[in-house]
């Protein structure tokens, strides 16, 4: 894999937070040095060399640096992480103590998912036996996956990776992308101002081997808001317009809603973000409409405060939650305004709750905004669940015609797999957080 060792400007750490206890610590000891000033620290002359990185993708990263001090160095240190991850992994490498240490170490990634199309960025740390601290400049790697003949094109804000398909193929990707972009801007205000990344595989065994061991074989997509990255399968052919007017505009709207709403304390609520995506697709999910009157008709709706947080993993629920979501933005911006949806979307980067930001911006409760959807919706109330016929076949496997069964799967795959992106997320950072530390901590 190609590497890229360019430096990047020196004294940022490629927006790695600064936690505000750091500002306390910060504060503190400008008190102090108005009594007391600081000694001055040594100047070591340590100089950092032979920056090299590679990776072998869904593996390991190997790093490698040549440190020289004319005082011993005793210890060193790795840190890195993923651009848009504000937090940096940090590594210990062994080595023998000396003036000049040539580093040789290797990150194992068997349990420490990254999707492919990342910048990571890294830096070394030597500490000599004084005890003076030296950081290398900040130094770039880009992780991919090293089986495809990748092409690239760009346009916008909008990066694509892909190797299946023409051109044309991927200059509608590309112009989906954008056309999204710029309609969440014009009808709801929403300003994307960082680079989207998209992936795209041709086939779904390439694809499913870039995702995390054990993912369900029903994924088609997944967003990575943080990362402000687009991993997908689309496979050129019959109905392949269809397909990236569908996936485009739902995973991008993912994205960009998040750098509208992020804050570090709330996030807008799952019927918001996922209804929002299905709303902006220019292709339509043709199975939603059925879902939503069926659960109408039978007095099965979920409630909206019910669909504030991770949608039900059981399949059928998780569609009913999706065409439900779907309803309740048509509903908000059709029957309130596209005013207040915009209001809605900017309300939550005030780091208000979900409550406060529903009832802010719509002047409704969460409570009375369900029964005013409902009511639209000509709800006649709930009624006992009675669940599927025994004999009937999973609604994945209803379709009019074989032309369109891997396209009608594709459409049931695609919203359902936001939902496991977010699993197994929850899990991957439960396995990370042990590994995280704060660069600043001392």
């Amino acid at each position: 894999m190609e590497t890229n060792d360019t430096p990047l400007p020196s004294g940022v750490v490629g927006g790695a937070i600064i936690r505000p206890v750091r500002f306390v610590l910060l504060l503190a000891v400008l008190l102090v040095s108005i009594v007391a000033p600081l000694p001055v620290a040594a100047q070591t002359d340590v100089t950092f060399s032979d920056f090299r990185a590679e990776a072998d993708f869904g593996v390991s990263m190997r790093f490698e640096v040549v440190i020289e001090s004319p005082v011993e160095i005793a210890e060193v240190e790795l840190y890195w992480h993923a651009v848009g991850d504000p937090e940096l992994t940090a590594e210990y490498p062994s080595f023998t103590p000396g003036n000049r240490v040539a580093l040789q170490h290797d990150v194992n990634l068997t349990f420490q998912y990254l999707p492919p199309g990342l910048d990571i960025i890294y830096f070394w740390r030597a500490i000599d036996v004084e005890g003076n601290t030296t950081d290398s400049d900040e130094q770039l790697l880009f992780y991919m996956d090293d089986g495809p003949d990748w092409e690239s094109l760009s346009n916008g804000l909008v990066t694509l990776w892909w190797y299946s398909g023409n051109d044309d193929f991927a200059e509608d990707i590309v112009g989906t992308a954008n056309r999204t972009i710029e309609a969440l801007a014009e009808r709801f205000d929403v300003t994307a101002d960082e680079p989207i990344r998209m992936v795209i595989y041709g086939n779904n065994g390439d694809f499913m081997d870039a995702l995390p061991p054990n993912s369900a074989d029903w994924i088609g997509g997944q967003a990575h808001p943080s990362l402000n990255l687009i991993v997908a399968m689309i496979a050129p052919g019959g109905g392949v317009e269809r397909e990236i007017r569908r996936m485009i505009p739902h995973e991008v709207s993912h994205l960009i809603l998040h750098q509208a709403t992020e804050n570090p304390w709330n996030s807008p609520p799952q019927w918001l973000d996922e209804g929002l995506s299905v709303y902006n697709q220019e292709t339509p999910d043709r199975d939603l409409p059925d879902i939503l009157d069926d659960a109408v008709e039978d007095g099965e709706l979920i409630p909206v405060r019910a669909l504030g947080s991770s949608f039900p993993v059981d399949p059928e629920q998780a569609y009913l939650s999706y065409a439900e979501s779907h309803s309740i933005v048509t509903y908000i911006i059709e029957e309130l305004g596209e005013d207040e949806m915009a209001e809605l979307i900017a309300i939550f980067r005030d780091e208000v709750s979900y409550d406060t930001a529903v009832e802010d911006a719509l002047g409704l409760t969460v409570e009375e905004l369900d029964e005013d959807w409902k009511t639209w919706l000509g709800y006649e109330g709930d009624r006992p669940v009675t669940g599927n016929s025994p004999d009937a076949p999973p609604r994945s496997q209803i379709d009019d015609d074989s032309d369109d069964t891997d396209l009608s799967r594709n459409e049931l795959i695609g919203f359902t797999a936001c939902l496991s992106i977010f699993s197994l997320s929850g899990l991957a950072l439960f396995v990370v957080a042990i590994r995280k530390v704060r660069a600043m901590g001392g």
